[in-house]
């Protein structure tokens, strides 16, 4: 049984480990957001980070970034949330392909960027940012 003393200690661990995530995503939204101003909504930018972030962004993350950043929420219906991050990735895949940056599609479960897309985009964020 652990004391009250380890558990206290074991979630401080945890929040101190989470602001650092946190503070390395903000580092990365605003180097990203040098880089795309102008380009990219504000949702096409978290979704492009959503998208870096992970190995496969599953369509529930992508639904959820849609559903907090987009201008959206007026409407409703499960029709229209499917649709909404399709079309939101549609138009970011559309500009991200005249950077040479390609997002590519794990059928049935979400998007991805390989090896090469991630390292186009980190050069692209660093050049932008010079």
């Amino acid at each position: 049984m652990t004391s009250d003393a380890e558990t206290i200690r074991d979630l401080r661990m945890k929040v101190a480990l989470l602001e650092l995530e946190l503070n390395k995503v903000n580092e990365e939204e605003v180097q990203a957001s040098l880089a795309f101003a102008g380009v990219l909504t504000k949702l096409e930018l978290v979704l492009l980070l959503g998208i870096a972030r992970k190995d496969v962004a599953q369509w529930s993350y992508l639904d959820n970034i849609t559903e907090q950043n987009g201008k959206y929420d007026r409407y409703g219906g499960e029709m229209h949330q499917t649709l909404r991050t399709k079309v939101a990735v549609w138009k970011l895949r559309k500009k991200m392909r005249e950077y040479g940056i390609e997002i590519k599609t794990w059928r049935g479960i979400g998007y991805y960027l390989d090896d090469e897309n991630k390292a186009k985009l980190k050069q692209l964020m660093e050049k932008k940012d010079d």
